[in-house]
This record gives C-alpha cells, sequence and structure tokens, in this order.
C-alpha cells in the first residue's frame, strides 16, 4: 500500500470523529440535560479570565479551564471588550459552544497525529485504524468527549500517548532520549487534566531499551505535573491530593460515608456493569495479559518491550476498573477504554508473534470486524441520545416562555435540571465562586450581571438551600416584597427541608412534564394552560 493511500485511510476516522461530534454536540443545549459539569469549567474559565486563577482542584480539570480561559481571552480581546466577566456573562453559551469544538479539534487532531505514528510505525492503515477506534468505545464515553468536560481532553492527550507507546515498543531502534521527554510532558498534561490518568505512568515501560529516555520520562513527567499545576492551578497541589485521600478513606462518594476503602455492598456489582458496558474492552486487555505472558513463558525474557508494554495496559486497566467500581461512574474508565484500539494493536502483533503461522489478514479482519461493530453501535446510541436530550431540552425551553407568558410581572425562580436557558450560570457559580470565591470575587460578578442583563437571575438550589438573586443570597420573603407574583420551577418536589423558606407562602402546586411549579400569587393552572399554548 503506497503512503498516499495509507495517509488518506488515516484521515477516515478523525474525519468521521469530528463530524459526528460537531453534529452531536448541535443538538445538546449547553444550558440543558448536560449542565453538569458543563457550566462549572466555563465558569472556572470566566472566573481564571478576569485574573484569579483556576478555583477548581477536584479533577482538576486544568487544561479544560486553560482551554475556556484562552477562549474567553482572545474574544475579548478581539471585540475591546472592557468588562472581561460581563462579557464572559453575556456571552456564556457561546463560550461553551466554541470550548466543545476546541476539544472536538483536538481529539481529533490527536486521532490524525495518532494514527500517522501508528501507522508509520507498523506500516499498516489498518492498525492505525484500528488505535483509532477507541474514539467510539461506548456511548456513554462519546457523550464526555463532546461536552465540555475534563473527558475530551483527557482522551486526546491518553491517544496520543499511547501512539507514541506503539512507537517506542514496536520500533527496531531503542526509544531515543526525546521520546522519554515526550511521553513525560503528555503524562504531565494528562495527570493535570484528571487525577484517574495516574496509572497510565506504568507505560512508561515500553522505554526501558533506552534508561536515559526511560528517566527522562519520570523526571519531566514529574517535574512537568508540579510546574504546570503550580502555575496554572496550585490548588491540585495544595488541596486537591487531601481530596483525593478523602475519597480513598471514605465507602462513599466524593469522601462521603463511613470510613473505609471500599464498599463491597456495590463494588462488584459496579465492576460488572463497568465489564457488561464495554466487554471488547476487558476481553483485549486479558489478551493483553495473556499474551504478554506466553512470550515470557516460551522466550524466558522478561524485557521484552511489547510484553512489558502489554503487562503494564493490563495493570492500568485493573487499576482503573477498581478505583471506578469504587468511586462508579461509567464515564471514569475513559482513559483505559479509548486505549482499547491502541492495545488490540499490540495484542495483533504479539499474537502474530506468537503464532507466526496464522495469516495477518485474519487477525486485522477479525480485530476491525470488532472495532467496526463496536463503532457503530455507540454512533447509533449516541443519536439515539441526542434526540432523547434535544426532546427533553425543547420541554425546559417550551417552559420558560410559557413561565414569562403566564406571569410577565412576576418572579421567575429556576433551579438546576429544570432545563431552564436561563438558568446554566448558577451552576457554574455553585461550583466555583460560591465554594472558593472571596466576597470582592462574587461581587464583581453579581455587578457585572445586574449590568449586563436586564432581568434578575433567580436560583432555587435544593442542593446549598440557598435562594440566589443575581448570585446573592436572597429570601422569599424579599422577594414577596418585590414582587406581586412568583413562580417556582423545581427538579424535585419541595419539603421542609429544601424549600428555602417558599413553602411559608403557602404556594399553589403542579406538576409540568416532570418539573415541579409552586406559585405565589398566581394559580398554577395558568402556567399549565400557557405551557400548552406554546406547543
Amino acid at each position: 500500500m503506497s503512503g498516499r493511500i495509507r495517509t488518506l485511510l488515516i484521515l477516515v476516522v478523525p474525519s468521521l470523529y469530528l463530524a459526528a461530534t460537531l453534529l452531536y454536540s448541535a443538538w445538546q443545549a449547553v444550558w440543558g440535560v448536560q449542565v453538569d459539569p458543563e457550566s462549572a469549567y466555563t465558569m472556572n474559565g470566566l472566573v481564571a479570565a478576569a485574573g484569579y486563577g483556576s478555583l477548581k482542584f477536584d479533577h482538576p480539570g486544568t487544561t479544560t479551564t486553560l482551554l475556556v480561559e484562552a477562549i474567553v481571552r482572545g474574544w475579548a480581546l478581539l471585540t475591546r471588550s472592557g468588562d472581561i466577566v460581563a462579557f464572559g456573562l453575556e456571552h456564556y453559551d457561546a463560550i461553551t459552544y466554541a470550548a466543545r469544538t476546541g476539544e472536538a479539534l483536538a481529539l481529533a487532531g490527536a486521532l490524525l497525529a495518532g494514527g500517522l505514528i501508528v501507522g508509520r510505525t507498523t506500516h499498516s492503515a489498518i492498525a492505525a485504524m484500528l488505535f483509532q477506534a477507541g474514539a467510539f468505545v461506548h456511548p456513554d464515553a462519546f457523550h464526555f468527549q463532546t461536552v465540555l468536560a475534563p473527558e475530551s481532553l483527557l482522551v486526546a492527550i491518553a491517544l496520543f500517548g499511547m501512539a507514541i507507546v506503539i512507537k517506542a515498543a514496536l520500533d527496531e531502534e531503542p526509544p531515543a532520549t526525546r521520546l522519554g521527554v515526550i511521553s513525560g510532558v503528555i503524562f504531565a498534561l494528562g495527570f493535570a487534566t484528571k487525577y484517574l490518568y495516574l496509572p497510565q505512568a506504568l507505560f512508561a515501560v515500553c522505554l526501558l531499551r533506552n534508561r536515559r529516555a526511560f528517566l527522562a520520562a519520570l523526571i519531566t513527567g514529574a517535574l512537568g505535573f508540579v510546574a504546570f499545576s503550580l502555575i496554572f492551578n496550585p490548588g491540585t497541589i495544595t488541596r486537591g491530593f487531601g481530596w483525593l485521600v478523602q475519597i480513598a478513606t471514605h465507602k462513599g462518594q466524593y469522601g462521603e460515608g463511613e470510613s473505609g476503602f471500599i464498599d463491597f455492598a456495590t463494588f462488584w456489582s459496579h465492576m460488572r456493569e463497568v465489564i457488561a458496558a464495554v466487554p471488547l474492552a476487558p476481553g483485549v486487555y486479558l489478551a493483553a495479559a495473556g499474551t504478554a505472558l506466553a512470550w515470557c513463558v516460551r522466550t524466558r525474557s522478561w524485557r521484552d518491550p511489547v510484553s512489558l508494554t502489554l503487562g503494564a495496559a493490563s495493570l492500568i486497566f485493573a487499576a482503573q476498573l477498581v478505583a471506578t467500581s469504587k468511586h462508579f461512574a461509567l464515564h471514569y474508565m475513559m482513559a483505559s477504554w479509548a486505549l482499547t484500539g491502541g492495545v488490540l494493536v499490540l495484542v495483533v502483533v504479539q499474537v502474530r508473534r506468537l503464532l507466526p503461522g496464522i495469516p495477518s489478514a485474519a487477525l486485522s479482519l477479525v480485530a476491525g470486524g470488532l472495532c467496526v461493530a463496536m463503532g457503530a453501535t455507540t454512533l447509533i446510541d449516541a443519536a439515539a441520545v441526542a434526540r432523547q436530550s434535544a426532546a427533553a431540552n425543547a420541554i425546559g425551553a417550551r417552559l420558560s416562555k410559557a413561565v414569562v407568558a403566564a406571569g410577565p410581572t412576576c418572579a421567575n425562580v429556576s433551579g438546576m435540571f429544570v432545563r431552564a436557558p436561563e438558568n446554566d450560570m448558577n451552576h457554574g457559580w455553585d461550583m466555583t465562586l460560591q465554594l472558593w470565591g472571596d466576597r470582592a470575587m462574587r461581587e464583581r460578578f453579581s455587578v457585572a450581571y445586574g449590568k449586563t442583563f436586564t432581568v434578575p437571575l433567580l436560583d432555587h438550589n435544593t442542593y446549598t438551600h440557598v435562594l440566589k438573586n443575581n448570585f446573592r443570597p436572597y429570601s422569599y420573603a424579599k422577594l414577596a416584597a418585590d414582587y406581586p407574583c412568583i413562580i417556582v420551577r423545581s427538579a424535585v418536589p419541595l419539603d421542609d427541608e429544601n424549600a428555602i423558606g417558599l413553602l411559608a407562602l403557602e404556594p399553589d402546586h403542579c406538576v409540568i412534564e416532570a418539573i415541579q411549579i409552586y406559585t405565589v400569587g398566581l394559580a398554577c393552572a395558568k402556567v399549565q394552560g400557557s405551557f400548552e399554548r406554546e406547543r
């Protein structure tokens, strides 16, 4: 196969991914179902652009915050905006969409660059496309690669890092010291993006044929992470590791619950669910462990770079499987899932070394067929999710219009997960400024919002039990004195614990499309009638 044809084939998967993810993003309103965690990173990027640095350290998402900050600063510079906070709040949703696009371009670029590296190393376009198939491993993974969250850049970094690993393991010559430095930089960026990237450090074994390259990777990775974090997100060092200890020493999520490492009442069921979600992934990693062991037993050598790399891959998957089963969410597996294609490339190479009589075309056909089936299933399921999200978001937008039409002079209060287009900033506020901002910072954002928008932003937070008016704490008693009527939307029924004083006003109550509606000074039926007329 000529180099030109191979390059054209390697372009197919990145082009498909970019088209699919941009289309999927267009169906996912930033104020809708996915407001958590997107709004947190949009607000954190705006906070950083305003000169305060990052206020999030819990994943830590430093590269994601930097992406948003660069977009805000660059856009504000082009428009010569005087107040960067007001500019960011005014263009809040557009900034999120722009950041999504930036992440999509980064991942497509990693697929292309990584595919070219793997293709040249193996002299096979099929191997390159197998490597690239990791971008389509599961609908949940595809979703988090698309929306504004650390996982998107995490996958981009992991995929490019895996291409370097394949090159180091398969090249006839020992890896150059420069390759070790590159590997260290990749690790530093990945670890600064998501703490779950830490097990990927085991891939350094692919560099052991050159001790200088191995040491360069270790030193560059450790110092790079510390330096990058101290410059752009010091909380990663000063607070983040304490947060990890809290998680590791408590059985509940986010360091909650009783003391202990694992709650075995849920651990094994979580593990079964993770394995069942993408059966191909544990199968590939088991094959990696098996073929690595078989080679070592046959040759009585434990220094083979391919075998060492496959062994490292299986340990990485096992570590991430345990961590995910303890602190459960399917997308926590993304770093390992995305590398399934790259590990499969090494497994195919190893099988050919162990059983040279097997035709290479047969192995490629089987592996390629599995990846095509996996990718097609992911895209079909992702399309279904996109349609469901769009339908749910349409209901939220329609209800927002109905509230304004039913009570144009009423206080319009909404909460998280009611898919209100006007409310998405509040989640970002709660996850950044509310937790770690000082009074002056909070007041600056509140004043900027008041100058930018004529309608107050009223938020009923059932988590913090705080009613906010333009990000400032408020009360329903004051709101009742300021407005002739009040309309509140909540994702959950309100009780004495989470009503924040609303029930003292004896509101009317109804449910519209699973969203709880509470009204004071206005019949709830009027909102229902307005909603029906908005069809």
